[in-house]
């Protein structure tokens, strides 16, 4: 069995739900749009994902005004 934040699952799958969950404002919602949209995905792949989008880096710094 695989960790939380190594999920067994195709790499592309987390990838995919990451994509789903970007722009969701809290865990909870995240966790609610990744359920209604991969309901026989396990819950494990699916906090996996959750936590890759945790870990993320921004691609681009985020402006802040001075």
């Amino acid at each position: 069995m695989g960790s939380i934040v190594e999920p067994t699952h195709d790499p592309g799958l987390a990838e995919t739900m990451v994509e789903r969950i970007a722009g969701t404002a809290s865990h909870a919602e995240a966790l609610r749009t990744l359920r209604a949209a991969f309901p026989e995905t396990p819950l494990a792949a699916r906090v996996a994902a959750l936590e890759l989008l945790a870990h993320r880096k921004p691609a681009k710094p985020p402006h802040i005004p001075r």
